[in-house]
């Protein structure tokens, strides 16, 4: 990392808003990623000044080694708290109280500790009532009065900023609906989604088509962000601004300029009343519910038929020396998203589904921190069933290794399968495996007596979790999930071994394996780089390490002479 460079915190790097910050601004600060999934998901490119680790800021533990590796990296100047949980159901899921509040607590707790220059936590408009009242116009004054659960998250987590803002200065910032060129906002997916297709609803609007809100652009909020950076100093102890244009854009507004650009002309809607919309979106769920196709439409969402979120943002203009740019204007924009979706309809499907379908899911980690609670105790039992009486010649070649040196290999060997379910990724484990079964050949190991090995491991590892009741939750995904690791990992020795014994001559002549494989110290020191906060599957140099390993085997391959 570049230590000349501000440090900062992004929660919530993987998502929409937290991606697009991270990959604009890699070059400005030391970034410090926080998120449920890993870089390699999000699909952050790698950069030398982000550092990426998979957290639940709702479980305070795991922010405390966050902060021991972000001082270790030269600290952090700012906070951007973008992590929060949002649905379509209205329900009341703990997860708002889990993320939005706790999380948010959290966070805090996790600036005073780091002693931050400043703290910049994304709220939203939307947690401020919408009126049927056109002279009704939000501002940055505005209370977060709205009551659906997710505003009432959003209301708590502002008053303790309120409350930590004593101790650091802080920044609330209220979002509008944020999309980009290729849209990304589920709401206005779908409304083009429907109007520009052959659907039986193509052209009808809910009520007199008034329903309206505010949209800011990725790139319009991104730069505010920066502002915000840039003028820290000069900034209150306390501030909150709004995220968005002046104004409002109404159903009618969006339904004409987009079929007008997909068209060449606008189409004519028909605006179905209120009175007759509820009962068809209430059939139209009890419907969905039944054949197991959910429409996006929910009998909540007719409270705001021609309801409208009106903004005024004069005073955040003045106040940021900032305004969102004309051409980004969203009725401008759908230009480009209605050219983006006809000719990259598969990008602009993917793009959109995957920001509809996203789960927010506490799985990978909680899984991670079970296995790791279980992990020594695991390892004994593993070591102390290779040493048994009756598995003396099952294991004749493992139990020619001292003890420590077995331990260290299994303690690797689950490290790695802990990882690939933590970050999704097993790439990692492949690349091992195709390194040690190398080593096993060369010592003389049966394929058999290795594939055993795996398999009892497997038994094992499933066998104590199952006495856990955390584990109990998402056991069959959990058991899954180890289950194709060493599935993964079985075919990999099998197939390398083969390798191996028909073209026995080249791999004898082949270097020796690199040195994190050959002693209990190196192993250590792995086992501890896969267990840094900071952890990246694709930027270790253990993923190299094994790669020149197995480029070694590949040239051998292709030096023997053709056969017959």
């Amino acid at each position: 990392m570049d230590n000349t460079l501000p440090g900062i915190i992004i929660t919530g790097a993987s998502g929409f808003i937290g991606s697009h910050f991270v990959e604009h601004n890699a070059h400005r600060y030391r970034m410090f990623c926080l998120a449920r999934r890993s870089q390699r998901e999000a699909g952050i490119p790698k950069h030398e000044n982000i550092r990426w680790t998979q957290v639940d800021i709702g479980d305070f533990s795991n922010l405390q080694d966050v902060v021991e590796s972000i001082n270790q990296y030269g600290g952090a100047d700012y906070i951007l708290h973008l992590a929060g949980y949002y649905d379509f159901t209205m329900v009341d899921h703990p997860e708002y109280e889990q993320t939005n509040v706790a999380g948010t607590r959290n966070v805090l707790k996790l600036a005073q500790y780091l002693n931050i220059k400043r703290f910049i936590f994304a709220s939203s408009l939307a947690a401020c009532k919408f009126s049927s009242d056109p002279n009704h116009i939000l501002d940055e004054h505005s209370p977060p009065d709205a009551t659906y659960p997710y505003a009432r998250s959003k209301r708590k987590a502002e008053e303790m900023i309120r409350n930590y803002s004593t101790m650091f200065p802080c920044t609330i910032l209220r979002f509008a609906a944020v999309y980009s060129d290729w849209c990304e906002y589920p709401p206005l997916f779908v409304f083009l989604s429907t109007w520009l297709s052959k659907k039986w609803n193509a052209r009808i609007l809910g009520g007199k088509g008034e329903t309206s809100i505010t949209y800011i652009h990725i790139t319009d909020l991104i730069k505010m962000v920066q502002n915000i950076l840039d003028q820290s100093d000069m900034l209150p102890q306390l501030g909150t601004y709004v995220a968005s244009p002046s104004g409002t854009v109404t159903h009618n507004e969006l339904y004409e300029a987009a079929t007008k650009y997909f068209y060449g002309r606008s189409r004519k809607a028909v605006r179905m009343p209120k009175i007759i919309a509820v009962p068809g979106v209430i059939a139209r769920t009890f419907l969905g519910n039944l054949l197991g196709e959910k429409p996006f439409e929910r009998p909540w969402m007719m409270r705001y038929i021609d309801k409208k979120l009106v903004v005024n943002s004069r005073q955040t203009n003045e106040n940021l020396s900032w305004e969102t740019s004309p051409r980004n204007d969203i009725l401008r924009r759908l230009l480009f998203m209605i050219e983006n979706m006809k000719n990259h309809y598969v990008d602009w499907t993917v793009k959109n589904e995957t920001a509809m379908n996203r789960i927010t899911t506490r799985f990978n980690i909680k899984a991670y921190e079970l296995m790791l609670r279980h992990r020594n105790f695991i390892i004994n039992k593993m070591v102390a069933h290779v040493y048994s009486k009756q598995n003396g010649e099952e294991y004749q070649h493992y139990r020619d290794l001292d003890k420590i040196t077995l331990k260290w290999y299994l303690m690797m060997l689950y490290q790695l399968i802990s990882t690939s379910i933590k970050v999704g990724d097993r790439i990692l484990i492949r690349k091992y495996i195709q390194a040690i079964a190398l080593r096993r050949y060369k010592t003389g190991f049966p394929a058999s007596e290795v594939v055993r090995f795996l398999s009892d491991f497997e038994r094992i590892i499933i066998s104590e979790l199952l006495i856990d009741p955390e584990a109990q939750e998402t056991r069959e995904q959990l058991f899954t999930a180890i289950n194709i690791s060493i599935q993964l990992s079985i075919d990999e020795i099998e197939e390398s071994f083969e390798l191996f014994e028909s073209d026995s001559a080249g791999i004898v002549q082949l270097p020796e394996l690199l040195p994190s494989l050959q002693n209990v110290g190196n192993l250590k020191a792995v086992i501890t780089d896969l267990e840094d906060t900071f952890f990246n599957s694709l930027e270790t140099d253990l993923l190299r390490d094994f790669e020149l390993i197995n480029e070694q085997i590949r040239q051998s391959e292709q030096n023997q002479p053709a056969s017959g």
